[in-house]
């Protein structure tokens, strides 16, 4: 017994007729008659009772019909999964993020993707900028989330950005540095600093620091924000990362922002692998992240 056989018995014991059954499974009549008739012959018994215009279900068709109705309507269900499978509406997207892009998109972007996606799970890891590289590209991470410095090295990833800030540094009210002209390299290089990690294009604005500045540089490095923000309201610290991390803090006015002489970028990317960029969820997830 196949499973157009199911079909056809359930469609028969609805409708009552041959006729009705054939019109609801869009098929001719005299093919589904003769499917039938091969059925009975095949399982030996008698199916329906047939009259010019009528088919009664005999014991074993309604018996078939009781038990195929949930069936069928599990097959339904499978396909339906399987379609969003394929359109990428359902099963599971491996996110990674870093420091900050664990603050911004991930935590709106999963917002946004469970509403739109439902039957779609989700599992983010924070991970290491070599980390996260070599695990998308093993398949571990279907995408990840990561900023300019990290996505410009990527050249055989698909790269999109999501969204730009910039740097900011950042002290508690009563440091001097918040309320004078803004810094040089020199004078910033002072400070004791919280941060996690020195970006190339700052790097090359502070020139080449000596061993007691580096040591001000390093003061505080971690690669959780909310410990750096932490140390940015420690009498005497200053802290560095992009302007949504302190977001709160400086509305709050807990947080000032320290002039530089020159502005820096943020901007956050998001990377796949060539082959996850054709699927649509992945897709529809660089939309909704932005």
């Amino acid at each position: 017994m196949e499973l157009r056989h199911l079909e056809q018995i359930v469609a028969v014991c609805r409708s009552g007729s041959f006729s009705g059954a054939a019109k609801a499974l869009g098929i001719a009549q005299p093919t589904l008659s003769k499917s039938i008739s091969r059925l009975e012959a095949k399982l030996g018994v008698k199916l329906f009772e047939r009259t010019n215009a009528n088919a009664r279900p005999t014991v074993y068709a309604q018996f078939v019909a009781d038990h195929a109705a949930s069936l069928l309507q599990n097959v339904t269900a499978l396909s339906h999964q399987l379609e969003q499978m394929a359109k990428g509406e359902a099963g599971l997207l491996r996110i990674g993020v870093g420091p900050a892009t664990r603050l911004r998109p991930l935590p709106q972007l999963v917002r946004k993707a469970a509403q739109a996606f439902p039957q779609l799970q989700f599992v983010t890891r924070y991970a290491g900028p070599n980390l996260m590289m070599r695990a998308l590209r093993a398949g571990k991470f279907d995408l990840v989330f990561c900023h300019r410095e990290i996505a410009a090295s990527q050249q055989d990833l698909i790269r999109v950005k999501i969204f730009e800030d910039r740097y900011v540094v950042v002290a508690r009210q009563d440091n001097p540095a918040c309320h004078g002209t803004p810094l040089s390299a020199q004078e910033f290089l002072r400070l004791p600093l919280a941060s996690a990690g020195i970006t190339p294009d700052f790097d090359a604005w502070l020139g080449a620091p000596g061993e007691y500045q580096k040591r001000k540089l390093e003061a505080f490095l971690s690669d959780d924000y909310d410990l750096i923000r932490q140390m940015a309201m420690t009498p005497g610290y200053v802290a560095r990362g992009p302007r949504f991390v302190f977001e709160q803090e400086l509305a709050r006015g807990e947080l000032l922002e320290i002039p530089l002489e020159r502005d820096f970028q943020y901007e956050c990317w998001m990377l796949t692998t060539s082959a996850l960029w054709r699927s649509p969820i992945v897709k529809a997830i660089a939309g909704l992240a932005k």
